[in-house]
């Protein structure tokens, strides 16, 4: 019973002072003039509002104030301060904010990681996309070509065949008798010349086999030529408003990796080739092969 008595008689440090003051009946506003404090912090230290008043060192001075002014024993008064319980709590909050910044630091790390992987990776596949274009088109374009010219030959070489085959059915000192294979003979043998004249006339200018490209850059692109002997006559990139002019032997094998940017022209002649795709790059001879 008497521990129960003396654990209900202790004061805290607000009821000790306010019990000090009006023990010596003094009023509030007085206190208050004389320690030079307001009259609600002195309420909030008696009614032990410590948090509302400020930091703990604040508090215990104007108890230290409050002990002076009424001949008080300062530690004893003291003694009954609450110990602060917010270091801990604030230990923690601050270990929590700086894991927090900490992760989201990494987080932009990574995002920016991914950013730039990404432009890596695509910048790789347009590379690959653009220098991928197969390079069948020109063994096509040249299979064509020899099957054409054989077909020429064997279409020429046939009415020689036949005249032959005529002739040597007649026998050297026999007469064709029958005017319908003289006639075949003879309209043979005006065909034969009138093909081989045209092909002596167009002979004549193709002897050399040369012909001379003129290339106007627009925009800056990338070029390699080959001409019909397969030495490489240009190679490299072109700045743009740059005017090149080649001769060589025909046809001429060329890639272009802007050419939508470039003005052609052969001997003369302009050369359409807006019929490639754009955004690729573009393989093909010169003269045009339909």
């Amino acid at each position: 019973m008497n521990d129960e008595n003396t654990e209900s008689t202790t004061l805290t440090l607000g009821q000790t002072l306010k019990s000090s003051r009006e023990q010596a009946n003094v009023s509030l506003e007085e206190l208050a003039k004389n320690l030079k404090l307001s009259v609600l912090q002195l309420q909030r230290l008696e009614n032990d509002e410590h948090q509302l008043i400020g930091p703990a060192t604040f508090v215990k001075g104007y108890a230290k104030s409050y002990c002076r002014a009424f001949n008080l024993d300062t530690a004893a008064v003291l003694a009954l301060f609450p110990e602060p319980q917010e270091t801990v709590k604030k230990t923690n909050m601050q270990s929590f904010s700086r894991r927090t910044e900490k992760e989201a630091h990494d987080s932009r790390l990574m995002l920016v990681s991914y950013v730039i992987l990404a432009i890596v990776i695509g910048s790789s596949a347009l590379w690959w996309w653009q220098n991928s274009t197969p390079l069948d088109e020109q063994v096509v374009t040249q299979s064509l070509n020899s099957f054409a010219k054989e077909t020429v030959a064997v279409a020429q070489a046939e009415p020689d065949v036949a005249s032959n085959s005529l002739l040597e059915q007649a026998g050297p000192d026999e007469s064709i008798d029958d005017p319908t294979a003289a006639q075949i003979m003879e309209q043979q043998a005006d065909t034969t010349e009138l093909d081989v004249a045209p092909s002596e006339a167009s002979s004549e200018p193709q002897n050399d086999g040369l012909g001379t490209i003129v290339m106007h850059f627009n925009e800056e692109s990338w070029v390699e030529i080959h001409d019909g002997k397969g030495d490489k006559v240009a190679f490299g990139v072109k700045k743009a408003g740059y005017d090149m002019t080649l001769s060589g032997h025909l046809p001429f094998s060329i890639v272009l990796g802007k050419h939508q940017a470039v003005d052609i022209t052969l001997d003369g002649e302009k050369i359409d080739i807006s019929s490639f795709p754009k955004n690729r790059l573009a393989k093909f001879n010169l003269p045009l092969t339909e």
